[in-house]
């Protein structure tokens, strides 16, 4: 199951790169193939509650794919909301520009997520991360050719991959103190703090958390699936997946750290949420909001009531998306201006806000209701509930207020006629799907997170709390207008509250100004090889010439030498039967002279004899000869 899992998307991703056609029915087939294989994976984690498989990897360090039923709710819940969001996203992109790298990118974006969810080992789940970050670039920028998309990928990237420092140097400090990659089953010593400050830097960036906030918004600026998909159970979800899984090993001097970042993030992305005038700048800013309150739930020391928020906040962030992406193509703008009224001529999209809008506000009995009162009921339980306590219930009339706000605006106005727009009955069935688990899942969330370990926690002053910060807010954000842009504090707010430029001003511009620098010397660099290439090989056709005229003046001497060697082998040959006869007259004549010398002494006297006698003759005839 977890082989088809994981590998349904992935080829699909792959298929449609290669084949460049039917992408849509290919990423539906990849989702719809994960969803059997996350059900399939929840049903044996009911009778075999860790089901693993590891094999080696680097020495010392082998990887691993599990499901815990924690791990395995997360796989169907990613699965559930993204197959909603690929039938809506096939109305949507049905005469846009892009389907092939949309869809690509789409299923590879869920192949990550549930690779990361699944993930065994620390070195896996950190290619899951950063897959998910490629996939999110490819996604943000699907209209490439649109500056605004360019830009917003160009930020998320940069900022994501500043911030995803801490995750390794966070990893490494575990893996040197566990000793493996893997993920325990029993949670080990706590690791030192600044281990945990760099899992939270990392959470900080992947969740969009004070200060790295503001990609988000820019993010917007791809489809609204991709938003839609981004901010609910995939993207930003990581970084409170990352948390909960480490969370057994955060050590208690850290979770203050992780408290003040959430409590920061849900109150100051709450006021640019209030004070937007465009309605996915709205969602961005309340997703980093959101995402705050789950942090605030594990500081607390209450994981439980972070994970009943990371699945309501699945299906109510992304039915929002869909509702405001069905706004957007019934009016060509996601504006208020533009928008407003339109609520009473798109009755499925303003029903679909309202639904998850209200269930997002904490109003009975829709699955938010049970959340957010379980993070409340966290922040009356933890040791500083001042804190914990206040920060949820002000994020909790801040989060009333802009729903209450946007539904104003979309019932009040002028009612215009809605565009004929492509792919509506598609886009309206994805949205529907969400709305149902909206409204239902309240009825089953309790029983869900005792599947998977946890406990909501539970207080009468948190229900209160929440029920009259739902009805304040609502009734409140109903009557609050749009807000003036051109007032320097509401655009302080809604642009993320910019300190010196904001991101692109203080990161953006001077790393691609630094990006640009270094293509420069890049340039130098290869003029300066090229030349040094040019000069070698102008030496070398230099040393060719020369070794070419070597080599004919050696032709020349080499007819000259075999001659000359031709004639001293022949005088050789002469000297050497000269040699040969001077030897062989030797030779003879010492044949002839054997016999005279035999060695026996009588022939020896007679021959001594002789020779006297002929040398006194001799002298006879000379002395005769004489007279």
């Amino acid at each position: 199951m977890i082989a088809l899992l994981l590998l349904a998307p992935l080829l699909a991703a792959l298929l449609i790169i290669v084949l460049r056609r039917w992408p849509a029915a290919l990423g539906l087939a990849g989702s719809l193939g994960a969803l059997v294989g996350a059900a399939g994976l929840l049903w044996q984690v009911r009778h075999h509650p860790v089901v693993r498989f590891t094999w080696p990897g680097l020495p010392g360090l082998p990887y691993g794919l599990g499901a815990t039923p924690f791990t395995a709710l997360l796989a169907v819940i990613v699965a559930v909301v993204a197959l909603l969001i690929f039938v809506y996203a096939r109305g949507y992109m049905a005469h846009e520009r892009g389907k092939v790298w949309f869809w690509a990118s789409m299923s590879l974006f869920v192949a990550a997520m549930q690779l990361l969810v699944l993930s065994a080992d620390w070195l896996l789940f950190v290619t899951g991360w950063e897959l998910m970050g490629l996939a999110s670039f490819l996604l943000i920028a699907t209209w490439h050719w649109e500056e605004k998309a360019r830009q917003g990928a160009v930020n998320a990237f940069l900022l994501t991959r500043f911030t995803d420092l801490g995750l390794y140097l966070g990893i490494v400090i575990i893996l040197l103190q566990s000793g493996t990659s893997l993920m325990q089953a029993e949670p080990g010593p706590a690791i030192p703090l600044v281990g945990a400050l760099a899992l939270l830097l990392a959470v900080m960036g992947k969740s969009a958390q004070v200060p790295f906030q503001s990609w988000l918004a820019g993010a917007m600026a791809g489809p609204t699936p991709v938003s839609a998909l981004l901010h609910s159970a995939t993207m930003v979800a990581a970084g409170v997946v990352l948390l909960l899984r480490a969370y057994p090993l955060l050590p208690p001097a850290s979770l203050p750290y992780i408290g003040a970042v959430g409590g920061a993030t849900i109150v100051l992305t709450g006021f640019t949420a209030l004070c937007s005038n465009d309605i996915k700048q709205l969602l961005a800013a309340s997703t980093s909001s959101q995402l705050g309150f789950m942090l605030v739930a594990l500081a607390a020391g209450f994981p439980g009531a972070a994970v009943s928020h990371l699945v309501a906040h699945a299906f109510m962030k992304s039915g929002l998306f869909l509702s405001a992406g069905l706004f957007q193509h019934q009016n060509e703008s996601t504006l208020f201006a533009r928008i407003s009224g339109s609520g009473r001529t798109a009755p499925v999209a303003l029903a679909g806000w309202a639904l998850a809008g209200l269930a997002l506000a904490g109003v009975p009995p829709l699955v938010g209701y049970w959340s957010k009162d379980a993070i409340l009921a966290a922040g009356l339980g933890a040791g500083n509930p001042a804190w914990y306590f206040g920060v949820a219930a002000g994020g909790a009339l801040l989060t009333a207020l802009y729903i209450g706000r946007s539904l104003g605006l979309l019932w009040r106005g002028p009612a215009r006629p809605a565009a004929d727009a492509v792919g509506l009955g598609l886009m309206r069935a994805g949205l529907l799907g969400l709305v149902g688990f909206v409204v239902g899942g309240g009825f089953f969330l309790a029983d869900v997170l005792r599947f998977v370990g946890y406990a909501l926690p539970e207080a009468p002053a948190a229900q209160l709390t929440g029920l009259t910060a739902a009805a304040l807010g609502l009734g409140l954000g109903w009557f609050l207008r749009a807000a003036d842009v051109g007032t320097p504090v509401l655009r302080f707010v809604q642009d993320n509250y910019p300190i010196g430029g904001g991101f692109p001003a203080l990161v953006g511009r001077p790393t691609l100004a630094l990006a640009a620098a270094c293509g420069r010397f890049d340039e130098y660099l290869h003029r300066q090889v090229l030349g040094l290439g040019g000069a070698v090989l102008a030496l070398a056709g230099r040393g060719r010439r020369a070794d070419t005229r070597l080599r004919q003046a050696a032709a020349g001497v080499g007819p000259a030498t075999l001659a000359l060697a031709a004639r001293t082998r022949r005088a050789d040959a002469g000297l050497a039967a000269a040699v040969q006869g001077l030897a062989g007259a030797f030779r003879r004549a010492g044949q002839l002279s054997r016999p005279v010398q035999s060695g026996l002494v009588h022939r020896e006297l007679l021959w001594t004899v002789l020779g006297v006698l002929a040398l006194v003759a001799a002298l006879f005839v000379s002395l005769f000869r004489w007279f």
